[in-house]
Formats: C-alpha cells, structure tokens, sequence
C-alpha cells in the first residue's frame, strides 16, 4: 500500500530525495501532480529508475523534478527493477542539473530590442488673434516695510529607515565589506588555474544563510546543501569524545564517475566548497593546492 508522505509546494522534492539517499532506502516514491504521474526507484539509497507516461531514465527525472505541486507517496520497490538513470547519486544529479541550466542560459540569444514607434508631430496650432491693448493703470504709492521677526530655528532629528535590510541580506553584506573581496576571487581563479579544467564550481559559503560569497560557477542550493550537511557532520564530531574527530576539520564526498567534493572549514564564519572532476584534475596536485591556499584565503576574509 502506498504512503502518502510529503505535498510539493509546502516541502522541497529535493530534500525527500536526499533522505531517501542518506537512509539508504529501497523504495519506490511515486509522484502525482496536475502536471502527469511519475516515479522514482531507489536501491540501497542509489536512484536506480525513473518513470513517467512518456519517458524513463534521465528524461523521466528531470520532468518530475521540473514540477511544483502535487503529493509524493511511497510503496515496496519493486523486484527486478531495471537501472536507466545516469547519475545515481542525488548530489551529483543536483550539479549536472545546475550545470544545464547554467549552458542553457548562455546559449540563449538576448532579446532584440525593438525601436520605438514613431509618432507622428502635433498639428501646428493657429496663430492666436492678438490681445487688446492692456489699459495703463498707475501704480498705487508702496507702504512702509514691515519688520518681521526672525523665526526660531527648526529642530535637527536624525530620520529613521522606513524599510530595514532584511537580517540574511544585512548579515552577507556586512561579511562582504570584513574581507577582501578582490583577493578572494583572485585566489579563486588561481585554484581554478591550478586544477587545468578539472574544477566544476568552487564557492566561499557563510555559515550563517548558506548563500555563496564568492565563486566560480556558484550553484545556490548546492551551496545551501553542502553547508546544512557539512553543519551536521562538524557538529556530531565536536560533540564526540574521541579527540581525534574534533580536530577533523575538512570532509570529501565522493560521486559517480569521479566526482568529489571537499568541504573545508575556515573559521568560524566560513566554508569552502569545492567541486572537482576526479577524471579531468589529478587528485595527488589537488591535496597539495588545497593546503598551499587555504591560510591565504582564510587572510582575505579577514582583510579589511
């Protein structure tokens, strides 16, 4: 019997997808929506199927995920159930996701501008008749002045501002103007120099909104992602009573087909997220780099 669990709109897809992955389910969550109906399969927490009336694999994934409302249902995974997806981990389908979006924006062609209409000019208006002569009317005498006393002086009040910064937006501004922000992306760029194409996105994270405060090919709900998982990992190691794990300060997750993601701690403000093609980049140059720039970089958030 299938379990209704979750309604789209009011809860992320994504994140009942990312539960399904680190619970290492086997379950089939079925996907109903005004849009049409679909479902998802995992094994072992790895996304293995995908479904809907007219495509599976990726094509069926990235139609359900493109829906926002609707009800989400789970039931028993099927036997014999087939493998179509191309990416089976959920982190590694969120980046391929964002990077087609990214593609596709570029290739997009900018609007044409239109020129205005013309308009055609005004009639000329007649020429007015002339006025009659205005009659010569002799001044009246002026009186005497009046004095007048001087008015006290106005009050100065100091206004205050009718809309205040929303708090998540004030907090990343005022991060912003604490580092060096021109250093930041230069140390950035030489990273991405460094790794000679096999650097997917690299961003500067604040702890306290998850938003990205600099980067290269950022991705916001990776950012957000990377930081609540990274937030719970640091706070279960600084909780433990092994003294060896609360020292450990960097975490590396690994993908399909080489992907791998390094989140370091900074300070106590800051992370940084890096995604790399284990393929493309040679791993030995990345665990030399990384450690080369991290006291550099951790100086330029505290530059100013």
């Amino acid at each position: 019997m299938a379990t209704t669990i979750a309604q789209i709109g009011g809860f992320e897809l994504w994140d009942i997808l990312q539960l399904a992955q680190t619970s290492r389910m086997s379950i089939k969550l079925s996907v109903e929506s005004p849009h049409g109906v679909g479902a998802m399969f995992f094994q072992g927490g790895n996304l293995v199927h995908a479904e809907t009336g007219a495509a599976q694999g990726d094509d069926a994934v990235n139609t359900i995920l493109d829906w926002c409302e609707g009800s989400v249902s789970s039931s028993q995974l099927p036997e014999n159930c087939p493998q179509t997806v191309r990416h089976t981990s959920i982190v590694a389908l969120l980046m391929d996701r964002a990077r087609q979006r990214d593609e596709a924006s570029r290739n997009e062609p900018p609007p044409r501008s239109e020129p205005p209409p013309r308009s055609e000019p005004p009639p000329r208006a007649a020429t007015p008749p002339s006025p009659p002569p205005v009659p010569v009317i002799e001044k009246p005498q002026r009186a005497a002045p009046v004095t007048v006393p001087p008015l006290p002086p106005l009050p100065i009040t100091t206004p205050s501002p009718a809309f205040p910064a929303a708090p998540n937006v004030a907090a990343r501004d005022k991060e912003l103007s604490d580092m060096d922000l021109k250093v930041v992306k230069a140390i950035l760029e030489e990273l991405d120099d460094h790794l000679m194409g096999g650097l997917i996105s690299v961003d500067i994270i604040s702890k306290a909104s998850g938003m990205s405060l600099a980067g290269i090919n950022s991705a916001p709900k990776a950012c957000a992602m990377f930081n609540r998982l990274s937030e719970q990992l640091h706070n279960a190691l600084t909780r433990s009573e092994d003294a060896l794990a609360k020292g450990i300060n960097k975490f590396i997750i690994e993908g399909d087909n080489g992907l791998l993601i390094f989140v370091i701690e900074l300070d106590e403000r800051h992370r940084w997220a890096i995604l790399v093609d284990g393929v493309k980049a040679q791993l030995g140059w990345v665990f030399v780099i990384i450690p080369e720039i991290q006291p550099r970089l951790i100086a330029a958030l505290k530059g100013r």
